[in-house]
């Protein structure tokens, strides 16, 4: 009753006609059903619609929500569940992949002779079985990931978290052993690779960043919080440092992998290598040469409540002005464009009460400010 009632109301609000309603309401309903009303951050009771109707009231003249909803009808990119499940499942022959491509370079033979060279498939059976699977995040889904490539993945070799302890680093070694010695192989046993997981990446600041001074990111935090050497070794020296994101920017993915280049000079001990199981399009993104009026729609219905310390100011464009028109099934990145995910807050001193802003799909923040 609720969505009926909603649905009726977004065409008041709309000014639409029976004809247009009947085509909008057409394709709302195909998404909603496929994929709006399955967003995780919706609470029990509310719903696509309820969202819908209060998201477009926010904006004060038709002209301003038909440029809104066009938004959502024409730039979104909605990740569901099973597209993100989908790019979990392509990530192990991507990872296997660049396996490959380091036993060809090692053995110096193009890369399909690896699959018919007896020296070069033991050398590739020891280098998976040397693996080891790393969540950075919540939303890696290592779960799912392990669950996937059952039989290519021991469950020894999948850690949910990317700070390992002494103790368990030492149960990976043992067990890691044990596999080396039921191949007859006489490696030691340390891993060769580490695999580094992680859901989405808008900026890539997140895994890999320098300010003029120190490094610090995902990456850096794993090197630096396990022991990599001394007495609780974990990785080979000289072993390969993949860090894997299942969906990037095309401007995360390039300074993901310029930074990575530049650590390693820094990290010598390890080879770091990007890879990613797709990339989106650069022409997605929205700034001011891209779409002028909704740039300035964005802009000027901003409320700086929304702020924090760790999103920094002027993210009507979402952080570091990243422009990405993005929702997750499980969570509006802060790179997106802050309409879609950013709720006002009355008690701070900089809210702007004309410019009250209802998300659509809201974010569960990961940082917040205490108050």
């Amino acid at each position: 009753m609720k969505a009926i009632l909603a649905k009726r109301l977004v065409a008041d609000l709309m000014k639409w006609d029976d004809e247009r309603a009947t085509q909008e309401f057409a394709w709302l309903e195909l998404m909603v059903d496929y994929k709006f009303d399955h967003y995780q951050g919706y609470s029990a009771g509310h719903r696509f619609y309820i969202h819908l109707l209060r998201w477009l009231s926010q904006f004060k003249s038709v002209p301003d929500r038909e440029c809104a909803y066009t938004l959502l009808r024409k730039r979104l990119v909605y990740v569901s569940q099973r597209e993100m499940h989908h790019l979990v499942n392509l990530s192990w022959p991507m990872i296997a992949g660049h396996m490959r491509s380091a036993i060809a370079r090692r053995l110096q033979v193009p890369v399909y002779q690896v699959a018919q060279l007896a020296k070069a498939r033991r050398q590739l059976k020891v280098m998976r079985a040397r693996t080891l699977y790393v969540g950075v995040s919540d939303g890696a889904r290592i779960d799912v990931f392990r669950r996937y490539n059952e039989g290519a993945i021991s469950n020894e070799q999948v850690v949910s978290m990317a700070e390992i302890s002494a103790g368990k680093q030492q149960s990976l070694c043992e067990k890691l052993e044990k596999r080396l010695k039921k191949l007859g192989a006489a490696e030691p046993a340390l891993f060769e690779w580490v695999c580094l997981i992680d859901d989405f990446t808008g900026s890539g600041t997140s895994s890999i960043r320098f300010d003029g001074v120190a490094w610090d990111g995902k990456v850096d935090k794993f090197i630096k919080d396990n022991a990599l050497y001394g007495e609780n070794q974990l990785i080979a020296k000289g072993g390969h440092i993949l860090v894997h994101h299942y969906l990037a920017s095309a401007w995360a993915a390039e300074q993901v992998t310029n930074l990575l280049q530049q650590y390693q000079t820094h990290q010598s001990g390890f080879v770091f290598m990007p890879s990613f199981s797709h990339v989106l399009p650069a022409d997605i993104k929205i700034d001011a040469q891209s779409d002028p009026a909704l740039e300035a729609l964005l802009k000027g219905g901003y409320d700086p409540s929304i702020q924090t310390s760790h999103t920094g100011n002027d993210i009507w464009l979402g952080y570091k002005q990243c422009g990405l028109p993005l929702v997750l099934d499980h969570n509006a990145p802060n790179n997106s464009v802050a309409t879609f995910w950013a709720r006002s807050d009355k008690e701070k001193e900089n809210y702007v009460a004309a410019n009250h802003m209802s998300p659509l799909f809201p974010r569960r923040q990961r940082h917040s400010d205490a108050r």
